[in-house]
């Protein structure tokens, strides 16, 4: 009776195939698009939070969007914090970094969680997040 199986330099040449193929194939993963798509949901998360905390707190909240990313603070006035607003889970201030192509300024929620006017902020080759004027309602076009 005869044992099988794979001899020891078969293995090690299907291990170096596949290394070598490695080196080739991994640099070709296309990340970026998970990546816009990943920075565009923490916005649009953001966004909401920065409503609800307003609401919660009966204090304005600001966002200020930049090409380069956001960042979230209290607007201050009538005995309401200033400064930046803490992130919810990671603590520290509550910014993001990604590529904002047009749309750029600041949304403010009032204490009702309300907005002046809308906006339309477009995440570079990304979808377009929506703050409507009035009822600050958030969404992604």
């Amino acid at each position: 009776m005869r044992a099988r199986g794979f001899t020891l330099t078969e293995l090690v040449l299907i291990l170096v195939l596949v290394g070598i193929l490695a080196t080739f194939a991994v640099p070709r993963l296309n990340i970026e698009g998970f990546e816009r798509q990943s920075f565009a949901r923490e916005l649009t998360i953001a966004l909401r939070h920065a409503q609800r905390v307003a609401i919660a707190s009966g204090c304005g909240v600001d966002i200020s969007i930049q090409a380069d990313g956001y960042s979230v603070s209290w607007a201050g006035g009538d005995g309401c914090p200033t400064g930046a607003l803490p992130h919810p889970s990671r603590g520290g201030p509550f910014a993001g970094s990604g590529q904002i192509g047009s749309g750029t300024g600041t949304v403010r929620f009032d204490g009702l969680g309300r907005t002046a006017s809308g906006s339309a902020i477009a995440v570079t080759d990304g979808p377009t997040i929506l703050v409507e004027a009035g009822s600050g309602y958030v969404r992604s076009a």
